[in-house]
This record gives structure tokens, sequence and C-alpha cells, in this order.
């Protein structure tokens, strides 16, 4: 278990300072995008065990059915994954990583030569991988929860308090967060709607 605690905070010194060297060298215009403008999205998740991933594909669907053009990138943290990588659609594991957790690059360059209008992190909670694709990702607008101290988003949604357990009582029930992928998604959705650009 501290080894595991010890490797984890090397792989999260490690990825903070190359992402904020990274970041400093970036020229990027960030500049809202309303949903209805957003043509191209790239949306970042936590692959189920069974790489399912149903709430996800639902999401998909949604956003194709709005004639958006989607990627969706996943990542497991499992030796081996089932599902075929293909453009639109992929889970990464350790073996597509370094040491360090950080993507191979092949898919860095993949980043690189491709640009969406919107990058949606669905992520819960701090994936190294999905960090590295977040801060690597050519976006005009990136959305995503609090989950570092990095600029990395140009919108981060602050959902820390409803994941974050109530001080226990004796008569308590477990704890169960609201909230999930979809759940974010949804408030996400909800802002991309309810704000209006000045373009």
């Amino acid at each position: 278990m501290n080894k595991i605690f010890t490797f984890n905070k090397l792989y999260n010194y490690l990825f903070n300072k190359r992402a904020e060297l990274y970041l400093q060298t970036l020229i990027r215009e960030r500049r809202f995008i309303t949903y209805d403008k957003a043509r191209t999205v790239l949306i970042l998740f936590e692959s189920d065990y069974s790489e399912k991933n149903s709430p996800i594909r639902k999401i998909i669907s949604s956003l194709q059915q709005d004639g958006k053009k989607v990627s969706a990138w996943g990542y497991i943290d499992k030796k081996i994954v089932n599902t075929a990588i293909f453009p639109d659609f992929r889970i990464l594991n350790n073996q597509q990583t370094d040491f360090f957790r950080k993507p191979q690059v092949s898919f860095l360059n993949e980043l690189e030569n491709n640009e969406y209008d919107l990058l949606l992190d669905l992520t819960l909670k701090p994936l190294i991988p999905m960090q590295y694709i977040a801060v690597y990702t050519k976006a005009i607008f990136k959305i995503g929860i609090h989950k570092s101290y990095l600029n990395i988003y140009d919108f981060v949604l602050d959902v820390e308090t409803l994941m974050t357990p109530p001080e226990k009582t004796e008569n308590d029930e477990p704890f169960e967060s609201l909230v999930d992928e979809t759940y974010v998604y949804d408030q996400i959705i909800f802002y991309l709607k309810s704000v209006q650009s000045t373009d």
C-alpha cells in the first residue's frame, strides 16, 4: 500500500511538472463556444471494468443525434483491454503508457494532428493518462471538474461538495455520491446551452 502511494505521488509530481512546462510554452486561443456552434467533441472518461461503458455510449449517441462528430478516449487501470482501438473510440490501458503513466508518443502525436471545438473531461478523479490527454488536446474550449491546480480547463465544474461524504454519525447510511459521468455531462451541456456567446 505504501509503495503504491509513493508511486502515485511520483506520477503526480512528474505530471504536474511536465504539464506546467508544456502549458507555459503553449500558445492557445481560449474561446467560449456554445453547444450549437460546436461541431467536433472529444470526450475523456474512465472506463468501467467490463469496458461496456453504457453511460458514455449514450452520451456519444446523444451528441451524434445533434450532429456532432464525437471521439471518446477512455482509460482503465488494467494490463490488457478487450476493446479495439478505433479513431473515434478507444480505451487506453497501462500498456499504452510509459512507466510514469504518460500516454505513448503515437497517441500524443495523434492529438497534435486533430483539433476539436470542445473537450469534455468526464473523469471524476485524477487519472494521470487522461490528464495528459486533456493537456495535449487541441480544443477551442475545455471543460472538466476540479482535480488539479493547473490551468488545464477553460471552465471548471466544482462538484467537490457533492462528492465529499458529510461528517459521519452512528446512524448514517453509507454515503453515495450523486456525481457520475452522466451528472457531469448534464451540467456541462446545461451550461453550454445557457450561456450566450458574444461571437
